[in-house]
């Protein structure tokens, strides 16, 4: 993360909650997790409304198994630019690195989703974390994402 390029923000889950994978050329698939925050703003300011925040490896995985619409999460990462093909409109992201689920969060399902990572041993064998790996992509332009 770069220096000065810290966020940490609270809010509820709004809309569906997005799970695929990232698929780099010869390397291992990525677990990818998209979904949107309601953030209360201050009583001078209107509330960001839609905040987009981007899960990757692990914790995507750990995440999706814990949330559901209408949970509270709190989203420590850094804020990202990006440009979309075919429009103008660049996208604001918040790229997570930790997460903490505060309230409305399924534990029981979330249990369930540890019990499986702990019998995977999920490792990337590259030495990099997947965070790092999904940098190197996006930096690269190698990736292909399946998006049915």
């Amino acid at each position: 993360m770069a220096q000065g390029n810290f966020t940490w923000q609270r809010g509820d889950i709004t809309g569906d909650i997005y799970f695929d994978y990232l698929h780099p050329e010869n390397q291992e698939a990525v677990p990818y997790l998209r979904l949107y925050l309601m953030i209360d703003g201050s009583p001078e300011a209107r509330p960001v409304k839609g905040l987009r925040v981007l899960v990757y490896g692990t914790l995507a995985e750990l995440v999706y198994g814990h949330v559901q619409k209408g949970s509270r999460i709190g989203v420590e990462g850094h804020i990202q630019m990006r440009s979309r093909p075919n429009t103008t409109t660049p996208v604001f992201e918040i790229v997570a690195e930790k997460i903490e689920f505060i309230r409305n969060i399924d534990y029981e399902r979330g249990k369930l989703v540890v019990a499986e990572l702990k019998q995977r041993g999920k490792r990337n064998g590259s030495g990099q974390s997947d965070l790092e790996l999904v940098n190197q992509i996006m930096e690269n332009g190698i990736y292909n994402h399946d998006c049915e």
